[in-house]
């Protein structure tokens, strides 16, 4: 007595609200945002980037300020140097966003760097110091981008002071 009754399936087809919240239709075809909508957006990150020029040059003195008291506080230095981390972290986060791309790059930099150190030496010291001046001057000098010629160098010479103290510890 077998019966070989198939199970009653049932297909459910719900509205794609996704599409339908960037502008596509309901039979699926590609939706296209409303060009005054991004217009509306581009007003308010060009607002944003003006406040976050502002917040980055705090960022930097409050940067700046805990790597001083890193220097003037040996015993506590490794405290001071994850507070360094963290401000690192958020211009990092905030330079892309804003076309900072050097900047984004140096914390990156400065972060992987600071990582890695348990008891920095003067000269691991000394490198921090050369990033956060890096950083200063492209905040300074209003660097968008990846800073072309001047990045480049930029970047060349913070690398190579990198380098150099990973070659004494090899």
């Amino acid at each position: 007595m077998s019966t070989d009754k198939k199970p009653h399936v049932e297909i459910i087809r719900r509205p794609n609200r996704l599409r339908e919240k960037v502008g596509g239709s309901a039979d699926g075809k590609p939706g296209r945002i409303d060009p005054a909508s991004l217009e509306r957006a581009h007003i308010h990150v060009s607002r944003m980037a003006d406040a976050h020029k502002a917040q980055t040059r705090i960022d930097l003195t409050d940067l700046h300020d805990a790597f001083n008291t890193a220097m003037a506080d040996a015993e506590n230095r490794p405290a001071h140097l994850r507070r360094v981390f963290k401000i690192s972290e958020g211009i990092l986060a905030l330079g892309k966003t804003f076309g900072y791309d050097l900047l984004s790059e140096f914390a990156h930099n400065l972060n992987s760097f600071l990582v890695e150190l348990e008891n920095p030496s003067q000269a691991q010291l000394t490198v921090i110091a050369l990033h956060i001046d890096a950083m200063h001057a492209i905040v300074r000098d209003d660097i968008r981008g990846d800073g072309g010629e001047l990045g480049r160098a930029l970047s060349q010479s913070l690398a190579i002071a990198r380098a150099k103290l990973v070659a004494r510890k090899g």
